[in-house]
């Protein structure tokens, strides 16, 4: 039986931290650590994916189940503290961006890009509605982000 915990990233955003007694193989599957592409996932773990995804929808049928993640081809890749999320439908991708600054430490000297489905969605885009558009097949819509420098210093 999944067990939701949740907590207020920030005013606007529910994360939330499921535990259902998943093996570790599952766990890693999602969290930042993952080496693996999202299309090469075992079906079991797939399958408890979109169950979670589904309890989540039910449970939140206003909100949207997030998977984000450094981007793999970011060399100086900021990792994030928790990967999974569940924001309003509302939310647009400026205020998710601004939420993902905060939870990785970012430096303000550097541009953050957001990709799903590697493309970049305007800032002022709706994430229900990017949601429901690009979504992945277990129900998480996953975004992957990475950064530049804007002002030319090293690093």
């Amino acid at each position: 039986m999944n067990q939701i915990t949740t907590s207020y990233s920030s005013p606007q955003t529910l994360y939330a931290t499921l535990s259902d007694g998943m093996t570790s193989t599952t766990n890693t599957i999602i969290s930042n650590s993952d080496s693996s592409s999202v299309g090469a996932v075992a079906p079991n773990d797939h399958l408890e994916r979109v169950k979670k995804s589904q309890f989540i929808l039910e449970k939140y049928p206003d909100r949207v189940p997030l998977i984000i993640q450094p981007s793999k081809n970011d060399r100086d890749a900021y990792p994030i503290d928790k990967s999974k999320y569940i924001t309003p439908r509302d939310l647009t991708l400026l205020q998710l961006q601004q939420i993902i600054r905060r939870r990785v430490r970012f430096p303000a000297e550097k541009a953050l890009f957001m990709f799903i489905n590697n493309r970049i969605y305007p800032i002022t885009s709706i994430i229900g509605q990017v949601y429901d558009s690009n979504k992945d097949s277990d129900g998480f819509l996953y975004i992957t982000y990475c950064q530049e420098n804007t002002f030319g210093g090293s690093g």
